[in-house]
């Protein structure tokens, strides 16, 4: 079977490409700024939990003091070393 390109055809061909084109564009046109929006709110939250979190664990000036609860009975003050005092005469 054989079969002929008419004008008419190849017509109807370039309106369906141009149509489909131009229906994708305007979808774009409406979906990307919701979707872009939609991300940017989401990095911004995300940078404030970062930062409200880098707040929480040292604030400027603040001096806090951290000791592990489960060494309750042991005295850390370093190792004891014997010595002897020699005198130089």
């Amino acid at each position: 079977m054989v079969y002929e390109a008419s004008l008419a055809g190849i017509i109807r061909i370039l309106l369906w490409i141009l149509a489909i084109s131009f229906i994708i564009r305007l979808v774009a046109r409406i979906a990307i700024p919701y979707v872009v929006r939609g991300a940017q709110e989401r990095m911004h939250e995300q940078m404030r939990n970062q930062q409200r979190a880098q707040e929480d664990r040292r604030r400027e000036g603040e001096v806090r003091v951290e000791s592990n609860k489960s060494d309750k009975g042991r005295n850390d003050d370093g190792e004891y070393v014997d010595f002897v005092e020699i005198k130089e005469d």
